[in-house]
């Protein structure tokens, strides 16, 4: 069978499945959310373009039609993540007034639908909370995980393994399945997800996951390394060596940089990352690269603007009508692009929500007695360290194919610490009681 009919009758089939088991709508959600490029050749069939919101639908419905108690109570950042979205909305209309744009209401209208990728996403954290419960089910998540990241980087090496990768040039860069993410997205998911697995590791991992976790971290590393984007390496470094900080190891912490240090000594890596600080040829003075010096022209008038937009932003998404630095249409820099066009009170929500993402996943790890649970959360934590410094380069946030895993990792890391709290109450009430002291 053809892949688009695989997705897209998988899809089918998923959605109606998630009406009595809606866990199963969320494991096919896990598969193709990264297969961007596949997923559009779904488009040519009824709803094909639908297909993410169809069967999340379905797993929704069937969550309410299952419930047994209540589905939120005891999910961790849920007022926060709510509150993200709904002043996020705010600033949508509040962009639409300000510059004259239309009314944000329609999924034809680019402002709102990607408003609506990142509220989908979260809403996406909600659902995969409700129904994802128990830790096979937590572990059937990653092996999924695995397979679909396997997948896009074994897509990547394929290509990029009959290139010459001896030097750096930027045609031999690749987008792969991550589509119009780009080879700056496509290395940022690879970057998170690698660094995932590199905190997940434990000599009692389940079985499945032991197998493929050396197999995918080795895929992963390639696609970051021959992806040329100096961003996903200051991401990968970071996200690596939080890990070795965070189980207090000098020897891991100097294994992990020892690695690092080699990967950077490969030849078309290095001239990447030296290529960005030239000599320029009428002077000993050196340069910035093309690419660097657009991102600081960017980055400086986003800051002039910043200035006297400073509280409430320019509204969201509301830089690329803007047209103020040639064809540029994007700051390049996350953090920019929300203060720009949130202000500063936007800015600080975002980050609360990625701190408080990180500290999620390093409460699991300090708190856990599963060996398997533990190491979750310090993946999960490294993960996002390494998502914060990606979106320093530019936007990872609002694109699915990229940004999707962290939140269903959010959610599995709270069931996760809501199912080790339950098995600690669970041994206190088994446990025998002190007989009470005889009266004197």
């Amino acid at each position: 069978m053809p892949f688009d009919l695989l997705i897209y009758f998988g899809a089918i089939v998923s959605g109606a499945w998630s009406l009595a088991r809606p866990q199963m709508g969320i494991y096919y959600l896990i598969l193709v959310f990264p297969l961007q490029t596949l997923r559009y050749d779904t488009w040519a069939f009824p709803f094909g373009s639908q297909l993410i919101d169809l069967v999340l639908l379905g797993v929704v419905t069937g969550m309410f039609l299952g419930r047994r108690a209540p589905l939120f109570s005891e999910m961790p950042m849920k007022w926060l993540l709510v509150w993200l979205a709904a002043c996020w909305y705010w600033s949508l209309w509040y962009g639409s007034l300000l510059w004259g744009l239309p009314w944000p209401i329609t999924i034809s209208d680019t402002r709102f639908s990607d408003w609506k990728c990142i509220a989908e996403m979260i809403v996406l954290s909600f659902v995969a909370f409700a129904v994802i419960k128990t830790k096979k089910q937590i572990e059937i998540v990653l092996v999924l995980m695995c397979v679909s990241a396997f997948y896009v980087a074994f897509d990547f090496f394929q290509v990029m393994s009959v290139r010459d990768l001896s030097h750096y040039s930027y045609t031999l860069r690749y987008s792969g399945l991550m589509g119009y993410a780009g080879a700056n997205g496509l290395a940022a998911f690879a970057a998170s997800f690698g660094l995932l697995l590199v905190g997940l590791y434990n000599p009692r991992l389940p079985r499945p996951l032991k197998i493929m976790l050396p197999v995918v971290l080795a895929a992963c590393l390639y696609a970051v390394l021959f992806s040329f984007s100096r961003g996903a390496y200051l991401a990968f470094a970071a996200g690596a060596l939080f890990v070795g900080l965070a189980k207090r190891s000098i020897v891991a912490t100097l294994l992990i940089a020892s690695i690092l240090a080699v990967c950077m000594a490969i030849p078309g890596v290095a001239d990447r990352v030296s290529g960005t600080y030239t000599q320029q040829e009428t002077s000993t003075e050196g340069a910035l690269d093309t690419s660097s010096q657009s991102r600081l022209v960017v980055w400086q008038d986003a800051i002039d603007l910043i200035k006297t937009h400073l509280l409430l932003g320019t509204g969201f998404d509301s830089y690329r009508y803007m047209h103020r630095v040639g064809s540029l249409e994007d700051t390049h820099n996350y953090y920019l692009k929300v203060c720009l066009e949130q202000g500063a009170t936007g800015l600080l929500l975002f980050i609360v929500v990625l701190g408080e993402m990180i500290r999620r996943g390093y409460i699991l790890f300090r708190s856990s007695s599963d060996r398997f649970l533990s190491s979750l959360g310090l993946g999960f934590a490294a993960c996002m360290v390494g998502a914060a410094v990606a979106n320093i380069f530019g936007d990872r946030w609002t694109y699915q194919q990229i940004a999707s895993y962290w939140w269903i990792l959010l959610a599995v890391t709270g069931r996760a610490q809501l199912l080790g709290t339950e098995a600690a109450e669970e041994a206190h009430e088994d446990a025998p009681g002190l007989e009470p002291a005889a009266a004197v």
